[in-house]
């Protein structure tokens, strides 16, 4: 709010109208002005962030004298919610509230527990109850025949049919005028300290264990900490691939490194790369290196999550002067510098700024000369830092919480929980493991990134509760595209679908993967070695989890999933409507892969945890116009269980600029086919290209493109997953349905699934089984052999 820039007459103008809109509504309600009260406020937000917050504003006119107060009462509300304001923020006002209120009426209530029922008294007797660590006598009353004005003196319980009201020692229950009943609490004693200062871990975590009802408690309090720095960052970012696609992870951990929990809304990626971020931080940053204040960074390719945009924020937590933990963030930002077109990056110094493991703030006090060197190489450099500054907002946020937590439940360190939980979730996925026969599994899968065709063989050696995943002949680095993993990306992709098949119920943290192994050979795609180009390493890393479960569906036939449609991330790269340099990223999910019990879901993101990019936000940020973003009917893999929908996007630029628009159009799985599971068949192929004066041009493996004008349009289309089971035996519901939703169409219907359709369009379940018994036979002489995949 910059008092040069504001329109303090329009603002002044508008709460005006919006009082006397409200106050006439009042008066015909026939409310006096005399009555009325007034409250005003207005949506505000730090101006490049998508998400505002309700600040109330305050009485009187609204002028240039009362900034102050305005920037005061969103300073106030806004480190209410998220603990602190960015220093230097410049903050805007996006709307304006009105409320006008008469006098609250008077409330008659009748019915059962209106008035007093029967005579007699409310005491029923008496029982027994533990409260305290004690058993005491608790009288008994009938909620039906307590009347306004009681007061009853905790022991106590409240019986009635919906509920039983528990007064515990201490408390005071009271009956107001309304048969509401108003418990007072006591003053709260101080928790009995659970873990002390000192104590050996193996009795603290015996300490633990002994209470499983409070353990399984205290861990749903650590998830909903890390929750609500998940909520933190996606209100308080600027960027679409952040606050609205999702691209970031949070995670609680010990002073030693050690995961407690993270975000079950994560990014599956992130959620074994972050940790091993946190223990390469603590290489560089011993613990008692380390003080209040200090906040750690890199985006170190083989440290992090595998390429330069995954920026990895770690914030120690002290408690009484001493490190208890810390938490970490990481999130993809919108860029890092470096190359647009990632076909043209060799090796990570075309792929932009690598940022080392760093204090970004050293004793509260940040580093500014790193700040101005990232804000000087990098597009969009408010956007990012802004976006950093997100990431450092939920770690505060979350170890104000950690701490409040240790207070209440008495707990000295986290150490012994860290170990308890940790050691639960291992314990749980080694069952699960046993529950695998043992052999070895392997399968092969197929990519096409830069044109030829890549192979990927993997071999699964699953022993007793052990299971070792061995990634045999993978690719040479490639010299190009930013298509090499990292071994901890590989690590990543290849443990996530492991967890999802073996303990898909348990809560993650590094536990899970403690009896899972991995290796690549050197020197590979799968595991690069400095300075390879890796922006784009999904374009590789995404194969894995699909190998993964082909490899082990005859083991675990319940538990795997067709090949998905690979996700995209579109990348806009050019000048905002503001004129300013900007990029974003548009992302779009594909069909995810049938199971043995249900349909693959449609515009799915998997592997990842990210969401559907909202059209309307990409064009409020970039001067395009998306034409059309739509399921594909028919794009689905047949089978008994059918295989996801994908989606098709289609663009252009909008009129005016005298610079082009970069597309980078990179879809997965052109021209390569992913059969199904157990008779399934493939899905529709992934495509994209460019239509203008001159017609169509395909794009094949992928390709940055340059919008000039609004007479080019893009076009791409992400692949659908494939299915499971035999077409023939998908149950003619199930297909009269998909055709209903417009799924799957009659054509589709007859050609993928022997489907034989009646003039009206409905199925004729008599010729239907009749054609698929020809075709069964190999009788039919017009059967076809298409799959769907034809554009």
């Amino acid at each position: 709010v910059a008092g040069a820039t504001a329109d303090f007459a329009s603002i002044a103008t508008s709460l005006a109208s919006l009082e006397a809109e409200a106050r006439a509504t009042l008066r015909m309600a026939g409310v006096a002005d005399a009555v009325m009260r007034v409250e005003r406020s207005a949506e505000m937000r730090l101006v490049g962030q998508l998400h505002q917050i309700t600040v109330p504003l305050p009485d009187g006119a609204i002028d240039a004298t009362r900034l102050p107060a305005i920037r005061a009462g969103f300073v106030e509300t806004y480190q209410r919610l998220y603990t602190r304001v960015v220093e230097g923020a410049e903050i805007e006002l996006l709307s304006l509230r009105v409320r006008v209120l008469g006098p609250e009426p008077s409330i008659t209530v009748s019915g059962a527990v209106g008035t007093a029922v029967g005579e007699g008294a409310a005491l029923k007797g008496s029982r027994r109850a533990w409260f305290d660590g004690a058993f005491h006598e608790a009288p008994v009353y009938d909620r039906y025949r307590l009347k306004p004005g009681d007061r009853v003196q905790g022991p106590a319980i409240i019986e009635e049919r919906e509920a039983t009201t528990i007064i515990a020692p201490g408390d005071t229950l009271s009956v107001d005028a309304v048969m509401n009943l108003r418990i007072t609490v006591g003053a709260t004693a101080k928790a009995e300290a659970l873990v002390t200062p000192g104590m050996a871990l193996d009795l603290a975590k015996a300490r633990i264990e002994a209470d499983p009802i409070g353990l399984e408690i205290m861990w749903s309090r650590l998830i909903s900490i890390v929750e609500e720095m998940w909520q933190t960052v996606r209100r308080t970012a600027y960027s679409l691939i952040i606050s609205e696609s999702q691209d970031f992870a949070n995670e609680i951990l010990d002073a030693g490194g050690n995961p407690l929990a993270h975000s079950p809304r994560s990014m599956p990626l992130f959620n074994l790369t972050l940790t091993r971020c946190v223990q390469a931080l603590l290489e560089h940053f011993p613990p008692e290196t380390l003080h209040e204040g200090d906040v750690l960074v890199t985006n170190d390719p083989w440290l992090c999550a595998g390429h330069l945009f995954d920026i990895a924020l770690v914030t120690p937590v002290f408690r009484d002067g001493r490190l208890v933990a810390l938490m970490a963030t990481v999130g993809h930002v919108s860029d890092i510098g470096g190359v647009k077109d990632p076909l043209a990056a060799r090796e990570i110094y075309d792929e932009g700024v690598l940022i080392p493991p760093m204090k970004l703030y050293d004793a509260g006090r940040p580093d500014r000369s790193l700040l101005t060197m990232l804000a000087s190489n990098i597009r969009n450099s408010d956007q990012v830092l802004g976006d950093i500054q997100s990431l450092i907002t939920a770690n505060a946020l979350g170890g104000q919480r950690l701490v409040a937590f240790m207070d209440e439940y008495g707990l000295d360190d986290v150490a012994a929980l860290a170990a308890v939980v940790q050691g639960r979730s291992e314990a749980a996925t080694r069952a699960a493991i046993r529950a695998v026969p043992d052999g070895v599994y392997e399968s092969t899968i197929e990519n096409r990134p830069l044109g030829e065709v890549l192979r990927y063989r993997v071999r699964v050696h699953k022993t007793g509760e052990r299971i070792h995943v061995e990634h045999l002949d993978a690719p040479r680095q490639l010299p190009r595209g930013g298509l090499n993993c990292t071994m901890n990306v590989t690590m990543g992709h290849s443990s996530y679908p492991l967890k999802c098949m073996l303990t898909p119920n348990v809560r993650g943290n590094a536990g899970c993967y403690l009896p899972i192994t991995i290796t690549a050979p050197a020197g590979t795609a799968l595991n690069c070695d400095r300075p390879a180009a890796v922006a784009h390493r999904t374009r590789v890393s995404w194969y894995l989890g699909p190998n993964l479960y082909k490899a082990l569906a005859p083991a675990m036939p319940d538990r795997v999933q067709a090949f998905t449609g690979l996700p995209k991330a579109f990348g806009f790269y050019g000048r905002n409507s503001q004129g300013r340099v900007a990029s974003d990223h548009f992302f779009m999910g594909g069909g995810q892969g049938a199971s043995l019990r249900q349909d693959g879901k449609s515009g799915l993101l998997y592997p990842t945890s990210a969401a559907n990019t909202p059209v309307e936000l990409l064009e409020s940020r970039m001067p395009v116009l998306v034409l059309e973003k739509t399921l594909v009917a028919d794009s689905g893999g047949p089978g008994r269980r059918r295989g996801g929908l994908g989606q098709r996007m289609r663009a252009r630029r909008l009129d005016g600029g005298t610079e082009p628009i970069s597309v980078g159009l990179f879809v997965e799985g052109w021209g390569v086919t992913q059969d199904g599971l157990f008779g399934g068949r493939p899905a529709a192929s992934a495509y994209a290209g460019i239509r203008g004066p001159e017609g169509w041009r395909d794009t094949g493996a992928g390709e940055t493109v340059s919008l000039f004008d609004d007479r080019t349009e893009i076009e791409a289309q992400i692949a659908g997953g494939a299915g499971y089971g035999t077409p023939a035996e998908r149950p003619l519901e199930a297909i009269a349905s998909d055709i209903e939703d417009g799924y799957v169409t009659a054509e589709g219907a007859a050609r993928d699934y022997g489907c034989v359709l009646e003039a009206d369009g409905r199925i004729d379940p008599a010729a239907t089984a009749r054609r698929r018994a020809e075709l069964a036979a190999g009788t039919d002489r017009d059967a076809t052999i298409t799959t769907g995949n034809e554009r």
